[in-house]
């Protein structure tokens, strides 16, 4: 026996493994469902996830004349716009209160109840907002006067061109 019988007599000599057409087909299907699940997986992430991170856009909408709110006597203006989301096209609605006590400074509130978002309704004999649900009052300030409410009815942003009353409205 010669020296390199005597070293490899013990140990068998390895020899490079070398991959099978079954552990190639086996790794490569392997690879292949991987890339099919990514690529399904992203638009699945992208339809739940995406308008959580979109910033809500916010539109100027024409209410009216200046002159058509009279004094400490709130106006009910409605307004439509075309909300889109994806390829589906909604027209919109919405109702404001608008409210001036001097003719120069102008609140413009939400019709909608902060309790449970029932709309409101101005009362002219009492003097309220009145909640048709569950009896909630606001003050014709938009603040809550009785009931359930637990804050004041929203406020709106508002401008003028001219004599003409525009809100803001976020989300439209």
């Amino acid at each position: 026996m010669n020296e390199a019988d005597e070293q490899t007599a013990g140990h068998p000599i390895e020899e490079p493994v070398q991959p099978g057409r079954r552990r190639f087909l086996s790794y490569a299907s392997g690879l292949l469902t991987a890339l099919i699940a990514a690529a399904l997986a992203v638009p699945l992430i992208r339809f739940f996830v995406d308008d959580s991170f979109a910033s809500k856009s916010a539109r100027w909408l024409k209410l009216g004349p200046r002159k058509q709110v009279r004094l400490n006597s709130p106006q009910l203006f409605h307004v439509s716009y075309l909300d889109t989301d994806g390829w589906r096209q909604t027209t919109r609605r919405q109702s404001v209160y608008v409210v001036t006590h001097d003719a120069e400074t102008y609140t413009v509130f939400s019709n909608i109840c902060t309790h449970l978002g029932c709309p409101v309704g101005w009362d002219e004999a009492a003097k309220l907002f009145l909640c048709p649900c569950h009896g909630g009052a606001f003050s014709i300030d938009g603040d809550v006067v009785k009931g359930p409410p637990p804050r004041p009815l929203d406020r709106f942003e508002h401008k003028f061109e001219g004599d003409l009353l525009y809100v803001r409205i976020v989300g439209a």
